[in-house]
């Protein structure tokens, strides 16, 4: 039997602590530890009525990957006695009815302490704006499948806002959990062209379940991103 040195053990042990949350692909123990998996979006099953903002699978993806990670809004380092990763916590930082009055919309929206902190991008206006429909139609836990055709697969109109509410929070030039970026069309090409884009949302065995937490991607959803890759993934 050949032996393992120190120094690569070590070299191992280093790798594995500079990641904050799992990397986005390679064998996980999945039999003695298997995830829980999300929640999926119901997509045509349930279908959120015209305008209606769907919590579970609009509102809770961009906290998750923007907020609810290790360093400020998880359950573990909970910054400022806040946590973020559930509608149970979420709706402590909301007034039902009134985004103008609530902490969570301001904290989004303020110039002097913008969230996510700095490097972190902000979020962008569009989901600053379902943050801010979702807060005046109530701050409900709303379970609705948002809308989608599986016959579109644009990366501008399609693919990237999915990745962008979804994936980039965690993933991006100033925060590179597992060493992954998916915050340009050349970044998610080398997750296309290796298998792990496809791997992780489809929750495939050796793969780390992606998202991980919150809710998982419609099968439309996913029907999407195998359209464009069978496509040749464009940057269209």
């Amino acid at each position: 039997m050949k032996r393992i040195s120190l120094a690569r053990i070590s070299g191992l042990l280093l790798i594995l602590a500079s990641c904050t949350t799992p990397p986005i692909v390679g064998p996980t123990d999945v039999i003695n530890n298997p995830p829980v998996p999300p929640v999926q979006d119901p997509g045509a099953d349930n279908p959120c009525d015209p305008g209606q903002i769907s919590f579970q699978h609009e509102v809770l993806p961009i906290m998750v990957s923007a907020c609810a990670y290790s360093g400020c809004h998880d359950a573990n380092t909970a910054e400022d006695d806040i946590v973020l990763d559930s509608y149970e916590q979420i709706i402590k930082e909301v007034t039902p009815g009134d985004p103008n009055d609530s902490e969570l919309y301001e904290s989004v929206t303020e110039t002097d302490e913008i969230m996510p902190p700095p490097p972190a991008s902000p979020l962008n206006a569009t989901q600053i704006q379902i943050i801010k429909d979702w807060i005046a139609q109530g701050a409900h836990n709303t379970d609705c499948g948002t809308h989608c055709d599986s016959t579109q697969a644009s990366f501008a109109a399609d693919i990237y806002p999915l990745l962008e509410n979804a994936c980039t929070g965690c993933h991006n030039e100033h925060r590179a959990d597992g060493n992954v970026r998916l915050d340009t069309h050349a970044e998610i090409l080398v997750y296309v062209e290796n298998g792990s884009l496809i791997g992780t949302i489809k929750h495939e065995t050796y793969f780390f379940p992606m998202p991980p937490s919150g809710s998982q991607l419609s099968t439309c959803r996913i029907a999407q991103i195998e359209r464009w890759i069978a496509d040749g993934a464009p940057n269209n």
